[in-house]
């Protein structure tokens, strides 16, 4: 099968490799979509380590065409989309009531074992979700950040009337929005660098955008709440600044999700005294615990919509223009798919 190898930083390279055999109670899919995610540009810069050489690709969805011997309840032909994350389910962590996947264990599909920037993927069954065959498939594709997302809305607690910021508006932050409108906010504030992004969040129900090269957005954000800040700031850009923003855009009582993924050495300065002075609640948002069955359902009812987010489909031989694009943010890019 065709598939894009990473080496090394921004060591890419498209090659014949041979198709994934599976155990018993594994599937093989064959992709049908596979989206670029912020993990992966941070893989293939080397600011995340993993061992190579490696197939990465963990936001995909495909139609299964072999299934082991002991799998039930999946069929050749079948529309899916797969959690990448596989946890051991028996260390410390895997056996906590509070299930998450601080796994000592932990491999992930497309991150340490073999993804799906490739013709095929294999995938245990317990991590396969079925879907209806009317389903688009390139947004199912979009699933598994959802899936990320609910976890990160789980985590903000959002109430019925609450403020919200959303501080990024890239394809995360585009999901955050709809599902803090979802769950009874009153208002939701979206901020990003690019006014393309800013148009598609209005699109998508944003009640106020800020574009933060053109104006201060926490003085923005103060204005639109009376001087307070709002109940609930959501960081989804990666960055330490724009963490800083957050917290500082978050009234007094207030709630702060750092959902973003910084580079790994990164380094947040603050001063401990505004967040005692304001005794805010942190929370962090780590991978899609437990929320995948979730995110399908949401998927399927139509209650957040993904297509918009779709900015650009490559072949997966352009699999190196695809990146680029991803990366830079050319024309526009939002969510940048590759297809076999």
């Amino acid at each position: 099968m065709k598939a894009a190898v990473l080496y090394g930083v921004r060591d890419l390279r498209l090659e014949d490799v041979p198709k994934p055999e599976i155990s018993d109670n594994e599937v093989l899919i064959r992709v049908n979509a596979c989206g670029i995610c912020g993990t992966d540009i941070h893989i293939y810069r080397g600011e995340w380590k993993t061992n190579t050489p490696i197939i990465l690709g963990h936001e995909f969805s495909g139609v299964i065409a072999d299934v082991g011997r002991e799998v039930k309840g999946l069929n050749v032909g079948d529309p899916v989309v797969a959690e990448p994350n596989i946890p051991c389910g028996s260390c410390y962590f895997c056996r906590m009531s509070e299930r998450n996947y601080f796994c000592e264990n932990l491999e992930a599909t497309g991150v340490t074992v073999n993804g799906a920037f490739a013709e095929y993927v294999k995938v245990v069954a317990s991590n396969v979700y079925r879907l209806p065959k009317a389903y688009n498939l390139d947004e199912a594709a979009l699933i598994e950040p959802l899936a990320c997302c609910v976890r990160g809305i789980d985590q903000a607690k959002i109430k019925v009337g609450d403020t919200v910021a959303i501080i990024g508006a890239g394809p995360v932050g585009l999901i955050l929005l709809q599902l803090a409108l979802q769950s009874g906010a009153s208002m939701v504030i979206q901020t990003d660098m690019e006014d393309s992004r800013l148009s598609l969040a209005k699109d998508l129900g944003a009640d106020h955008t800020i574009n933060v090269t053109k104006e201060d957005p926490v003085e923005s954000i103060k204005e639109l709440t009376g001087g307070y800040g709002v109940d609930v700031a959501i960081e989804a850009v990666g960055k330490p600044e724009a963490i800083t923003q957050a917290m500082r855009a978050t009234r007094r009582g207030g709630r702060l999700v750092i959902f973003g993924v910084s580079p790994e050495d990164a380094v947040w300065k603050v001063r401990p005294f505004e967040l005692y002075d304001k005794e805010l609640t942190i929370k962090t948002s780590y991978r899609s615990p437990y929320t995948f069955q979730r995110a399908v359902k949401i998927a399927v009812s139509g209650l957040v919509r993904l297509k918009p987010l779709i900015s650009h489909v490559f072949k997966l031989d352009e699999i190196h223009g695809a990146f680029e694009v991803a990366e830079k943010r050319l024309e526009g890019a939002v969510k940048v798919l590759v297809k076999p």
